[in-house]
Order: C-alpha cells, then sequence, then structure tokens
C-alpha cells in the first residue's frame, strides 16, 4: 500500500490546479466566437419561431432565447452567435437570420442549437429554471424556410405516495418509484403520456424501506398528466415495472396507494 504525505497531496493539488488552468486557457485561446446577433437578414432567410407557455397553456413573457451554430467541440472548435430575441406578452417569438454556406446542408459541419434561458424564473414554482435550456438542430436543408419550436414549462405541484406491503424475502428485492412530467419541446404526440410534448424527470426515485412507506412531496406537474412508474422486484425474481397515469390538478393534495 502506498502512503501519501500532505506535501506529496499538496503537490498533487497544486498540478492538479495547474492543469486545469492550463486547459481552460486552450479551450478559451481555441474557441473562435462570433456575434452576429445584431445583423439583419434582407433575403434567403430562416425563420426559427414558436411560443413558450406554462400550465393551462398560460404565455411565459419576456423569456430570452438565442439561437446559435457550433462548431467543434474544444480545440479549433467555434461558435457563431446568430440572433437573439425575448418572448412577447403571449410567450411568441421569432427570429430571421442568413445561415452561412459551410452551415447549410445534411453534410454541414457543426449543428445549430437554440438556448432558452429560464433563469429569471421563480424556482420555487418553475420546473425548469436552469439558464442553458436548449435543444439541438443538426441540419438546415435549405434557406428560405420556417422552423417552428414551441415549448412548455409546468408549474410545480407535490403529490403523496404510499408504498404498501413491501415484504422482501432477499436482499435484492425492492420497491422504487419515480415520477414522470410532459416538459420541453412540443412534438405532436407522446407515446408515453397524454401529452404533445416531451416527457422529463429530476432524476429522484424514492423506495420503500418498511412494509408500509409514505412518501411526501413527490414532484409532478401542476394541472396536467403525469405519470408514476413503479419498479419491484420479489423473491429475487424479474423486475416488474408499472404505469400509471394521473391528472394532478391545481392545489392538489391527493394521495396515490400503490401495493408490492
Amino acid at each position: 500500500m502506498l502512503n501519501s504525505t500532505p506535501q506529496s497531496i499538496n503537490l498533487n493539488l497544486f498540478n492538479m490546479k495547474k492543469t486545469i488552468l492550463v486547459l481552460l486557457i486552450i479551450f478559451n485561446a481555441s474557441c473562435r466566437k462570433e456575434d452576429d446577433t445584431a445583423l439583419e437578414c434582407l433575403s434567403d432567410c430562416t425563420v426559427v419561431q414558436g411560443q413558450l407557455v406554462t400550465a393551462k397553456g398560460e404565455p411565459l413573457e419576456n423569456i430570452p432565447i438565442e439561437f446559435r451554430h457550433n462548431l467543434g467541440v474544444v480545440i479549433g472548435s467555434s461558435i457563431r452567435r446568430i440572433k437573439k430575441t425575448t418572448t412577447d406578452k403571449n410567450g411568441f417569438y421569432k427570429m430571421k437570420f442568413f445561415i452561412e454556406n459551410e452551415e447549410l446542408g445534411a453534410n454541414a459541419e457543426g449543428f445549430f442549437q437554440l438556448i432558452i434561458d429560464y433563469s429569471g424564473l421563480d424556482s420555487d414554482i418553475f420546473m425548469v429554471t436552469n439558464p442553458f435550456y436548449d435543444t439541438s438542430i443538426y441540419s438546415i436543408g435549405k434557406r428560405d424556410t420556417t422552423i417552428t419550436m414551441d415549448f412548455y414549462n409546468p408549474k410545480k405541484a407535490y403529490i403523496t405516495v404510499n408504498l404498501n406491503g413491501f415484504n422482501p424475502s432477499t436482499e435484492d428485492d425492492y420497491f422504487e418509484i419515480r415520477s414522470l412530467y410532459p416538459v420541453g419541446l412540443k412534438i405532436g404526440e407522446n407515446e408515453f403520456i397524454n401529452s404533445e410534448y416531451q416527457i422529463g424527470y429530476d432524476g429522484n426515485e424514492s423506495y420503500a424501506n418498511s412494509f408500509n412507506t409514505k412518501v411526501d412531496s413527490v414532484l409532478v406537474a401542476e394541472s396536467d398528466f403525469n405519470l408514476i412508474s413503479l419498479s419491484k422486484r420479489k423473491n429475487g425474481g424479474e423486475v416488474i415495472d408499472e404505469y400509471h397515469e394521473i391528472f394532478v390538478s391545481e392545489n392538489s393534495n391527493k394521495e396515490y396507494n400503490y401495493d408490492y
């Protein structure tokens, strides 16, 4: 076994910090950034437009949005900031711009990115407040075209779930719950849930740890359909997955019961 002295640990930390600093310098020096957001497109313009809404279809106004083109990752990469705007009082946005020759077509290198800045929203109310919520467009085939991209940022709600009858017979047995909800880009039809939007979850799972376990404050979307995902393993056998769709109304304090 190798033993590290305090001096060697400090030296390793110093070398690590130097390495990180050098990598940051290389990244900043090698990443070329252009800002063309003030340019006006006069002909052969591409339009990206859409609407941002929350619960019950209420509009989200004054939300900053940026459209950019990314080429490469680190060394020799470049970012062209193409256009920026904010949503109006009805949640609509519209950006008109010119796509460069090297950015156009299915074989062009790089990709386009639409970035929504939700950082001004109240994190106690809205599901998404990450200022770098984004979606990618991997190619645009031709100029003089309109791309519509609508987005949904639900309001938060919470429910209580009772996981009943958990009686494990092996160490591998478990009873897990996760909530999934509509959020993000409008896709037209979601095969998993009654919604036109993508589906997401916050990454948190809860487990039964006694015969009857009450799980408080399960995050769900207010005034919308949600999906309760249950996973069970009994007697060391195969995992059983169940999905239960529920509608969570405004100011709902419902409790839901599921059996092991």
